[in-house]
C-alpha cells in the first residue's frame, strides 16, 4: 500500500535545472496552479524572466476534499523546495466553476459576491471564500470562489509572505492579449482545454471582447459551442485565428472534430515573455498556458 501511495505522489510532468540552489528561491516568484484533480506549480528567476522548474500532479476524481488536502500537504511535506519562506512572491491561479468579470467603472467590492450570485443564478457555497483581483490590460475584476480549505492550506504554508490569488481564466486573458503580438494577428480565438470543460476568448486588436467558461461531454458538443459563441460574437471561420492550449492532443478526437470547421486552428505556444531550461523542450509547447502566464498577470 505504502509503494502505491508513494507512485501517485509522484509527479507526471517534471523539468527542472539541475543546477537550482535553494539560495536561489529568494530571487524566484513560485506560481501554483491549483483545482479539483491537479496540482502544478513552477518557479520563475525574476531578474532572467527564467523558468527554472515545473511538477504537475494529476489525482482520481472521486477523492474527496480531505483526501485530496492530505496528498497536497503530502507533497508539499516532502519537496525539498516549495515549502521555503523566502520566495521573492506567491501566486496561486484558481480553477473553480464560479466566476465572473466586471468592469472597473461598474465594480464595487462590496458587492463581489452579488455580481457572482448574478452570473453564476445561485448563492455561494458556505465552504468557499469570494476573491477578487484587477486583471491589467483589459481594465475589469474578476470576481470568483476558493474552497475555504485550499485558501487556509495555502495561506498557512506561507504565513510571512504575502499571497496573490487569480482565477484561472486571468493568466488565460493575459496570455491572450499578449499573444497577439506573438502571432503577429489581429483577432485570435482562444480554446483552453480541460477533461469536461473549456473556456474560450475572444479578443480583438488587443482587446477582450469575450471569456466564459464551458462544461461539454463530447467532441460534437464542445464543436458546437464554440461555433455558436462565435456565430453569437459575428466572428467568421476564415477571419480569425484560432489556438488551443491545455489538456489536448493532436491526435484527440476533439482536434479531428474542431479542425473540420475552423480552418486556422492550430496549437499554440509557451509565452515568449519567458526563457526556459532545456528541458523544456520535451513538453509540448501549449499545455502550461495558464500556469505560465500566472507570473504574467501581474509582471
Amino acid at each position: 500500500m505504502l509503494k502505491d501511495v508513494e507512485k501517485s505522489l509522484r509527479p507526471t510532468v517534471k523539468v527542472a535545472d539541475p543546477d537550482f540552489e535553494a539560495s536561489s528561491i529568494a530571487n524566484c516568484t513560485l506560481c501554483i496552479e491549483i483545482d479539483e484533480s491537479r496540482f502544478r506549480f513552477c518557479f520563475i528567476q525574476s531578474d532572467t524572466m527564467r523558468c527554472l522548474w515545473l511538477e504537475d500532479y494529476a489525482f482520481d476524481t472521486f477523492l474527496n476534499e480531505e483526501e485530496y488536502l492530505d496528498k497536497l500537504k503530502t507533497i508539499a511535506l516532502e519537496h525539498p523546495h516549495l515549502l521555503s519562506d523566502q520566495w521573492k512572491d506567491v501566486r496561486v491561479a484558481v480553477n473553480t466553476h464560479d466566476f465572473t468579470m466586471v468592469p472597473v467603472s461598474l465594480y464595487r467590492r462590496e458587492y463581489a459576491g452579488d455580481y457572482l450570485q448574478m452570473a453564476t443564478g445561485h448563492e455561494t457555497s458556505e465552504k468557499d471564500r469570494v476573491l477578487s483581483h484587477l486583471v491589467p490590460y483589459v481594465n475589469a475584476q474578476t470576481v470568483f470562489t476558493i474552497p475555504n480549505k485550499w485558501s487556509d492550506w495555502l495561506l498557512g504554508l506561507f504565513p510571512l509572505q504575502h499571497i496573490e490569488f487569480y482565477h484561472l481564466s486571468s493568466p488565460l486573458v493575459i496570455g491572450t492579449v499578449v499573444s497577439h503580438s506573438e502571432y503577429e494577428e489581429k483577432k485570435l480565438l482562444t480554446i483552453h482545454m480541460e477533461e469536461n470543460h473549456f473556456t474560450l476568448i475572444y479578443s480583438d486588436n488587443k482587446q477582450l471582447r469575450f471569456c466564459n467558461r464551458f462544461p461539454y461531454q463530447n467532441p460534437l458538443e464542445l464543436t458546437y459551442l464554440v461555433l455558436f459563441s462565435m456565430n453569437q460574437l459575428e466572428v467568421l471561420p476564415d477571419e480569425v485565428k484560432v489556438k488551443l492550449y491545455g489538456e489536448i492532443t493532436p491526435y484527440s478526437d476533439i482536434y479531428i472534430e474542431l479542425a473540420k470547421f475552423l480552418p486556422s486552428l492550430r496549437f499554440g505556444i509557451k509565452p515568449t515573455t519567458l526563457t526556459y531550461v532545456e528541458s523544456f523542450e520535451d513538453i509540448p509547447e501549449h499545455r502550461y498556458f495558464a500556469l505560465l502566464n500566472t507570473y504574467l498577470v501581474q509582471s
